[in-house]
């Protein structure tokens, strides 16, 4: 226990001092000359920067280089489809995803935003959609003028199928069900389909966390009419900011050429597009939104579209030793949800609950983690953008949630980084074990 006290006031002075000052100053400083050192079992502090993402291959920074010499930044600049490298990476995405169109976006957030007006969401509409997610999806749909219907989530972190069917009974106006898999958990898709079949739902799929991830063997997102990805920094393709949009749709990808941006007969410039004669339709009744992607941003993507498969692998086995770790130290403390045995995983993202401690140990949780250096995000903070009565600030509508909440109340979100060498997730890993056995108040310490 002399440790767990140590700890505490560690922990207490997190409010005034930065990790990486707490961690380099003295114990004893810190504490006063008479504090007892912690003991011998504690795992040392971590000192790798979670916030770095991956860094872009070199063909990739030889390729945007490029672009940058040649001016052609404005992806209706190239002289053809073949020397674009969006119109490239809209052909080697789609071909990743298995679907006939992809096009690419600024964000995930306009790609949401296309999705959702191809489907023909308008103002006054209803659309459902998770009660755990990131903000951009409430956000997305208000902007259109739509008011999100929000769903319960189940301790698997994925969307409450009871609870969803119980929305549409009490909703029966709403006719878009914009399904996100938040850090790449996934529901049961094959009942997601029956359910909006059965009540003449469209399913629109964010897929932003979810490049890699599949569903019976196959890149998810094939399920729905329209479905949304993300290649900002934080995703497992890094190109700053950045999204796709993927249909197996010809009418719906000609709206959403136009509607992101493409204007005159330019769609000639898209390796994958619909036949002319729809093109020419939507050019003529599309609004131009101007939410492009660029070319540098394709060029610093392209490689990591291509060795996606190779990183996924990478990803697992790294997760895998931390899950490992989590489970022999701290098993009893520390849940680590599982997936449904259909749904092939990327583990980009740590994300865990704690079970049997109380919200001032849960507090101790974090601060004790974050004092050694590992910085696990609350999914109940203040300030947290995925937690749903954070978004009633912005005028989201407010749903009662009580499961959801209950999940978030103690849960954590962590990045992976691959710049990590393979011995670092393990060693993380024994400081978050060890963070949950000082919140527990184990006596073994």
């Amino acid at each position: 226990m002399r440790c767990s006290r140590c700890l505490v006031a560690l922990a207490a002075c997190g409010d005034a001092l930065s990790p990486f000052q707490i961690l380099k100053s003295p114990i004893k400083k810190l504490l006063g000359k008479d504090a007892a050192a912690p003991a011998t079992g504690a795992p040392d502090p971590f000192l790798k920067d979670f916030s770095r993402p991956m860094s872009i291959p070199e063909e990739g920074i030889a390729a945007a280089v490029e672009v940058m010499r040649g001016g052609r930044l404005f992806r209706y600049c190239a002289t053809s489809a073949e020397t674009s490298h969006v119109a490239q990476a809209e052909k080697e995405f789609a071909a990743m995803v298995n679907q006939k169109y992809a096009l690419g976006v600024n964000s995930c957030s306009s790609a949401i935003m296309l999705a959702l007006m191809a489907v023909g969401v308008d103002p006054g509409d209803q659309v459902i959609t998770n009660g755990f997610t990131f903000t951009a999806l409430p956000s997305t749909i208000m902007r259109l003028g739509a008011e999100p219907v929000l769903v319960e989530a189940t301790k698997s972190w994925t969307m409450d199928l009871d609870d969803l069917e119980k929305k549409i009974a009490a909703f029966p106006d709403a006719k878009v069900l914009l399904l996100s898999h938040m850090r790449g958990k996934v529901c049961d898709m094959d009942r997601v389909v029956e359910i909006c079949e059965k009540n003449g739902i469209t399913l629109v799929e964010d897929c932003a966390h979810s490049c890699g991830v599949t569903w019976r063997g196959k890149q998810l997102g094939y399920h729905a009419k329209v479905t949304a990805y993300s290649t900002q920094s934080d995703k497992v393709i890094n190109s700053g900011e950045g999204g796709f949009i993927t249909t197996d749709d010809d009418e719906i990808a000609a709206k959403i050429i136009y509607l992101s941006g493409c204007y005159e007969r330019r769609y000639g410039k898209h390796a994958v597009r619909p036949a002319d004669e729809l093109c020419e339709v939507a050019m003529a009744e599309m609004p131009n939104l101007s939410c492009r992607m660029n070319e540098v941003t394709a060029a610093v993507m392209r490689p990591l579209i291509k060795n996606l498969p190779q990183r996924v692998e990478d990803y697992n086995r790294r997760y895998d030793s931390v899950v490992k770790v989590l489970r022999e130290e701290a098993g009893d403390i520390i849940v680590v949800p599982t997936q449904d045995e259909r749904v092939g995983t990327v583990g980009d993202h740590l994300n865990f609950y704690l079970t049997g401690v109380t919200d001032e140990q849960n507090a101790l949780f974090r601060q004790t983690c974050v004092a050694m250096g590992v910085p696990v995000s609350w999914f109940q903070s203040q300030v947290n953008a995925r937690w749903h009565v954070n978004w009633r600030k912005y005028g989201s509508p407010t749903f009662d949630l009580p499961n959801t909440d209950e999940v978030l109340r103690f849960a954590y979100d962590l990045k992976m980084p691959p710049y990590f060498d393979d011995a670092d997730f393990p060693a993380f890993a024994r400081v978050i074990a060890y963070a949950a056995r000082v919140a527990a108040g184990d006596d073994d310490l």
